[in-house]
Parts: C-alpha cells; sequence; structure tokens
C-alpha cells in the first residue's frame, strides 16, 4: 500500500464527499483515510458518516464528531458551529453514533501515522504554524504524520533527529492544487490535505490529498462540486446561513 487518499473535514457536506471520492476512484489510490470532523456545519452527516464507513480504510474521530456525542456544547464552539451541531444530533440515527464512537484518537495505516489535529500535548491545537508543528512533530512518532482540523492544505518537515523547533522546521502553507511536492529525504513530515466540506484558503472548490509513501511524494488536489445543492439544504434544515455563505468564498 503506497498510495493513499487523505480526506479530512468532510463536515456534513455529501455533494464535496462523493465528488472527491469520485476523483480519488481515477487515481486508482490504494486506500482512503480519514482525518476526522466528517460531521458538523453540514446537512447531511449520516450519508456522510455511512460512505467512510465504507470507503475508509481508516478514520479518526475529529472534535466535531467528539462533540455530538455529548449534550453538552463545547466552551470552544461559536454560535454557528454550536447551532449545527444540536442539528447534527437530530439528523443521526444510533447506528451513525455508534460508527463514530468507535473511532480512535489515533491510528496508523502503512507505517503512516493518523490524527485529526496534532500528535503532541495540544490533541486539538490548530497547527497552522512552525511552533505548533515543533509540538505535533514532538509526540510523533513515524516519519511520516497526517492531520487535518485546519482546513488548510500544508507541509511541515523536519530533520530526522533534529530537536523539532521554528528553526529546524519548514512548512508551507497552503499547498498550491496540482502540484507534485517531493518530501524531503531524511525529514520526518506532517501532512494536511485540507478540507473536503468546508475549505478556509480562499478556494472553494473541495480539497484532498494523494500521498505516495513509495516515492516520498504528496500532491493536493481540488474538485468543484454543486454549492447551491448544499446550500438548499442547509436552509431546509434551518442552519445558520454563514455556514452555507462561507462555501462559495472557502473562507
Amino acid at each position: 500500500m503506497a498510495r493513499i487518499a487523505l480526506i479530512s473535514d468532510v463536515h456534513g457536506n455529501l455533494e464535496a464527499l462523493v465528488a472527491v471520492l469520485r476523483d480519488i476512484e481515477a487515481t486508482g489510490a490504494d486506500a482512503v483515510v480519514c482525518l476526522g470532523d466528517a460531521v458538523g456545519y453540514g446537512p447531511d452527516p449520516g450519508p456522510c458518516v455511512d460512505l467512510i464507513g465504507r470507503v475508509c480504510a481508516a478514520a479518526v474521530m475529529g472534535n466535531h464528531d467528539e462533540a455530538v456525542l455529548v449534550e453538552e456544547r463545547p466552551a470552544n464552539f461559536n454560535p454557528a458551529a454550536a447551532a449545527s451541531l444540536s442539528v447534527t444530533r437530530d439528523l443521526l440515527s444510533d447506528r451513525h453514533f455508534d460508527t463514530i464512537g468507535a473511532w480512535p484518537d489515533r491510528a496508523e495505516v502503512a507505517g503512516v501515522s493518523l490524527a485529526h489535529a496534532s500528535f503532541g500535548a495540544r490533541r486539538m491545537a490548530y497547527v497552522l504554524n512552525k511552533r505548533l508543528a515543533a509540538d505535533s512533530f514532538a509526540g510523533l512518532d513515524a516519519q511520516i504524520g497526517v492531520f487535518g482540523h485546519t482546513h488548510m492544505p500544508s507541509i511541515f518537515a523536519c530533520p530526522a533527529g533534529a530537536e523539532p523547533s521554528v528553526d529546524t522546521i519548514r512548512g508551507t502553507l497552503p499547498l498550491a492544487p496540482g502540484v507534485l511536492t517531493a518530501l524531503p529525504d531524511a525529514h520526518r513530515c506532517l501532512i494536511n490535505p485540507g478540507s473536503v466540506g468546508q475549505p478556509r484558503d480562499r478556494n472553494p472548490d473541495a480539497s484532498w490529498g494523494l500521498l505516495d509513501t513509495a516515492a516520498r511524494t504528496f500532491r493536493v488536489a481540488r474538485v468543484a462540486y454543486d454549492i447551491d445543492a448544499v446550500e438548499r439544504k442547509i436552509r431546509e434544515r434551518g442552519m445558520p446561513d454563514f455556514l452555507h455563505e462561507r462555501l462559495r468564498v472557502g473562507a
């Protein structure tokens, strides 16, 4: 298993997920893994959980997945996120809750470590800079770790054997789509494929990534999908307008 398709932060956006999986199928990837947040924000959490369960070799639990399992509103959720969480719970069946509840915090596929946000002490930190990448590297036991949470495609690299710090780490974000990036030799790498269901890099197209562990390369792919259909569903579910407005600008 060398070519692993990375998806993350689907957030109940079925149209985006279907479009991405169709794109992945065309590449002939050996496996698909999900880096968390299947639910939250979007109008189709149940079908997304079902589809991820069918096609993914592994999935880890994100903060929205975790939050939907408890009745209390997480302290760090903004009003729109909290409102969507309430609707999301009503749209899920017991079977969906069981599926989500079985997802671990971390997993490993073909020697690649999977987490939703950070491998470090701050498990749900947004790894958007070298300082937070250093903390994540400190908790990474593999050569390659893949993560989501930031909705921003990125790569951080640290020389093998070096102490992770802002001085030793190189970072690139956001990654440009379609560019094949060679992972530097003798480096550990943290890789983020961006978000399927709610990109935040000013590109509204759904984002996923293809990691080739044999060739040590990574490429971000972007896929257009029917945002109009998602907007209609968000309105029908009574979710905040902000949640479909941001989809159009990728923010």
